[in-house]
């Protein structure tokens, strides 16, 4: 590990589940009925991950390719989480079911390996600023990463233009530029 994650107990991150289960309402699903599955702030974006020619409540949405690359959302992630925090701030990395973090966006370096991957690959994965007022939550079965807050959400707008293409929802309601 470095010096940029610091692994927190379940004791310590419980402030944080609290927020997400009481204010975003998280409630996780494999379901598409039940999707997003927590209430999308405003200001919030939420981004379509998925190349979007498949039944979203097929066996092979959930198990298809993805239209874009990890690595460049890590990139636009670190580079976003950089403007949005101060140089000694700290963000919460929450795994779900798994081991917790505290993040220091500023020490980390470009093309490092994360322990809690942005990129929502196989399990639910928030970055949440330690004040909760921005963050991100990657939706594993929706294939979707929602971007909220205030100072975070421009931030993955101009930094994931031509990357991040697909806007599925705006403050929680339907796109009406969603393929």
């Amino acid at each position: 590990m470095n010096a940029a994650w610091e692994a927190v107990s379940r004791v310590a991150d419980e402030p944080a589940w609290y927020w997400v289960y009481d204010k975003l309402g998280f409630w996780p699903s494999t379901y598409a009925h039940a999707w997003p599955g927590f209430r999308e702030p405003v200001p919030s974006r939420t981004w379509d991950l998925s190349p979007g020619d498949l039944d979203r409540s097929s066996a092979e949405f959930r198990l298809g390719p993805y239209a874009v690359d990890e690595p460049q959302v890590a990139a636009i992630a670190l580079a976003a989480f950089r403007e949005a925090c101060g140089p000694d701030d700290w963000m919460w990395a929450l795994h779900w079911q798994h081991q917790s973090y505290r993040v220091r966006p500023h020490l980390m370096t470009e093309g490092a390996r994360w322990p809690v991957p942005v990129f929502p690959r196989a399990d639910y994965h928030l970055f949440l600023a330690a004040d909760f007022s921005f963050g991100t939550l990657g939706h594993p079965w929706e294939r979707t990463l929602c971007v909220f807050g205030e100072k975070l959400v421009p931030a993955f707008e101009r930094l994931g233009e031509g990357v991040l293409t697909n806007v599925l929802r705006r403050d929680g309601k339907p796109s009406a530029l969603a393929r």
